[in-house]
C-alpha cells in the first residue's frame, strides 16, 4: 500500500510492489492527487458570453465558398440522396459512397429541406456540433474539475483556431467530436452520479452510435480506452455486466439496422468501408502520409491561446507545489487521458490530416484550463484580450479571403465557356484527373464523372462517344498533357484558365511568394476545355 506525505510516496515493504501497483501510486498520489473538485453553480452569465462568443468568431466568414475538395463533396451528397430518395446509401456522382456512414448527411439534407439547398447552409451543422461543443466544456468541466477551470478552458475553445476556424468546415470530424466528447462526459458523469446515473449511462451509448454513424467504430476507440486506462489506474470499479450489456444493447440496436440494410443492398460495402477507410487506412495508409509530429505543431496552432502553457504541462503534472497538487483532481486526469489517447493514436496512424484531432481539443482545453489556475487573472485576461482579435481577424477575414480567392466558382472565364457550351447543346461534362463538385453544386448536377490519368482509356473512349465534350481540369498542367495525349480525331477547340490574378498590392519582391505559398490557380479546378471528336 502506498504511504503519502507532501511530495513524498512511500510503497509499504509489507507488500511487494507491482508494476501495476506503481502505475496507479505514480497516477493517483503524483500526477492526479488533488480532492475532487467541488460542482460550482452554474452561472447564467458564462453560459450566455459563451455562446456570444462562438458565434460572433464563427459567424463572420460563414458564407464564404466551399473548400474543395472536401467540403463540396460533403454539401453534395446530402443532395444526391435527397434527389434519388434513398436516405440508406449516400451517392456521389451517382454512384454509391461507401467511405463514411450517413449521419452529417442525414443532418445537412435535413437543414436543406428547412432552410434551403444553397451549399453554405451546409456549414450550420458543423458549426453547430462546435458551439455545442464550447458549452458541453464548460458543462462538463463545471460538474468535475471546478467553475474556473471549465470557464477558463471554454473560453479559450471559444476563440481557437481548431474550433471557430477548422471546426465549422463541413466535415465529418466537427460532429465526432461532438458526440466523442458527449460520449466521454456523460460516461464519467455515469459514475460520479447517483440520482442521473441510468440516464447518463443511456446518453453515453447513445452519444457513442451517434458517433459510430458519423465516422464509423474510431468514436469507440476515442471513448472507451481513455475510460478504461482511467478506471484501471485510479482502481475504480466501474460498472458492472448488466450495465456494461445494456449499454452494448444500445450502441448496437442503434447502429446495425444501417449497416444490415446496405450491405444486404450492396455486396461491397463492408470490405470498403470497414478495410479500405478503417484498417487499410490506419496501418497502410494511401494518401496523406505525414510524420509521427505531424500534430505538434497543429495542437499548437489550434488551441490557441491555451496551447501557449502546453510547454509547461509536464512541469505542471509532477509539481509538488499544493496549488499545483489540488488542482491535479482524478477527473482532471480522466480527461487527460481523453485527449491523450486521441493524440497519440492519430500520431501512429499512417494517415493524418490536421482535423483528426478535433476530438481532443475539449479534453486538452479543460486540462490547460486548470493549469491556467496557477496563473494570476491578469495574466489570464491579458493573453485572451491579445488573442481574441487576433481570432476575429484570422476567422473572420483571412481564412475567408483566402477561400474567395481561391474559389473554383469565381472563375468567370472558364464558366463562360462552360455555359456557352450548355447552351448551345453540350450536356456532357467530365473531370480530369480529379473531381470537382463544386461544379455539380452550381450546375445543380448528379452526372459528372471524373477520370484519373490511369484510366486514360476509357476517358480516350468516353471522349469519342460524343461529337463534343466540356473537360474541367483539376490539377495544375493537366490540360497541357491531355493535349500530348489525345489522338489525332479529338481536338481542342476552346480553353480558359483559371489562374490567379497577381497579387498587385504587395510589393512585387513578395508576390512571386505569395503566388506560391496561396496557389497559382483556384482550389479544385485549373483550366477548363471544350474537346471535339471527328471520326
Amino acid at each position: 500500500m502506498a504511504r503519502l506525505q507532501p511530495g513524498i510516496v512511500f510503497m509499504d515493504t509489507a507488500h511487494t510492489p507491482t508494476a501495476t501497483a506503481w502505475c496507479r501510486v505514480f497516477y493517483q498520489h503524483i500526477a492526479f492527487p488533488g480532492e475532487a473538485a467541488a460542482t460550482g453553480s452554474s452561472r447564467a452569465r458564462h453560459w450566455l458570453a459563451l455562446g456570444l462568443l462562438s458565434i460572433a468568431c464563427m459567424l463572420p466568414g460563414l458564407r464564404m465558398p466551399l473548400f474543395e475538395p472536401d467540403e463540396t463533396r460533403y454539401a453534395q451528397i446530402p443532395r444526391e440522396m435527397m434527389a434519388a430518395n434513398d436516405w440508406a446509401i449516400p451517392r456521389l456522382d451517382g454512384e454509391p459512397y461507401f467511405d463514411k456512414p450517413p449521419m452529417l448527411y442525414w443532418l445537412v439534407a435535413a437543414t436543406y429541406q428547412a432552410l434551403g439547398q444553397e451549399p453554405w447552409l451546409a456549414r450550420l451543422v458543423p458549426s453547430g456540433a462546435m458551439l455545442a461543443i464550447v458549452l458541453l466544456t464548460y458543462g462538463f468541466g463545471q460538474a468535475n474539475v471546478g467553475t474556473q477551470p471549465a470557464w477558463r478552458a471554454a473560453l479559450g475553445l471559444a476563440i481557437a483556431p481548431g474550433i471557430a476556424g477548422m471546426g465549422r468546415l463541413l466535415l465529418m470530424d466537427g460532429l465526432l467530436s461532438l458526440w466523442i466528447l458527449l460520449a466521454q462526459g456523460t460516461l464519467f458523469l455515469a459514475a460520479q452520479s447517483e440520482r442521473w446515473r441510468t440516464g447518463w449511462w443511456l446518453l453515453a451509448a447513445m452519444a457513442a452510435a451517434a458517433g459510430i454513424m458519423t465516422k464509423g467504430p474510431i468514436c469507440l476507440i476515442l471513448v472507451l480506452v481513455p475510460w478504461s486506462l482511467h478506471c484501471w489506474l485510479s482502481n475504480q470499479a466501474g460498472f458492472g455486466w448488466r450495465a456494461w450489456t445494456g449499454w452494448w444493447a444500445v450502441v448496437v440496436g442503434l447502429t446495425l439496422p444501417w449497416h444490415v440494410i446496405v450491405t444486404l443492398r450492396d455486396g461491397t460495402f463492408l470490405h470498403h468501408y470497414l478495410w479500405e477507410h478503417h484498417v487499410l487506412r490506419f496501418l497502410q495508409p494511401f494518401d496523406h502520409v505525414r510524420g509521427t509530429f505531424f500534430y505538434v505543431p497543429i495542437v499548437l496552432l489550434a488551441l490557441f491561446p491555451l496551447s501557449l502553457l502546453l510547454p509547461f504541462t509536464g512541469s505542471f503534472l509532477l509539481s509538488t507545489r499544493e496549488s499545483d497538487r489540488s488542482a491535479r483532481t482524478s477527473a482532471l486526469g480522466y480527461w487527460f487521458w481523453c485527449a491523450a489517447v486521441c493524440l497519440v493514436f492519430f500520431s501512429l496512424s499512417g494517415c493524418k490530416l490536421p482535423t483528426y484531432i478535433l476530438p481532443s481539443l475539449a479534453p486538452l482545453a479543460l486540462v490547460l484550463g486548470a493549469q491556467s489556475t496557477t496563473l494570476s487573472t491578469g495574466m489570464v485576461r491579458l493573453a485572451f484580450f491579445v488573442a481574441l482579435p487576433l481570432s476575429l481577424i484570422g476567422h473572420g477575414i483571412a481564412l475567408p479571403w483566402y477561400a474567395s480567392a481561391r474559389d473554383p466558382l469565381a472563375c468567370s472565364a472558364a464558366w463562360k465557356l462552360v455555359d456557352d457550351a450548355v447552351a448551345n447543346g453540350t450536356t456532357r461534362i467530365v473531370c480530369y484527373p480529379r473531381p470537382c463538385h463544386a461544379a455539380s453544386l452550381r450546375l445543380n448536377r448528379n452526372d459528372i464523372p471524373s477520370f484519373r490519368s490511369k484510366d486514360f482509356d476509357a476517358f480516350r473512349a468516353d471522349l469519342m462517344s460524343r461529337s463534343r465534350t466540356i473537360v474541367l481540369c483539376t490539377h495544375r498542367h493537366s490540360l497541357e498533357g491531355l493535349k500530348q495525349l489525345l489522338p489525332a480525331n479529338c481536338r481542342i477547340i476552346s480553353e480558359a484558365s483559371c489562374d490567379l490574378p497577381e497579387q498587385n498590392w504587395l510589393p512585387s519582391a513578395w508576390r512571386k511568394k505569395a503566388n506560391q505559398y496561396l496557389g497559382e490557380t483556384a482550389l479544385g479546378l485549373c483550366d477548363a476545355a471544350i474537346i471535339e471528336y471527328r471520326p
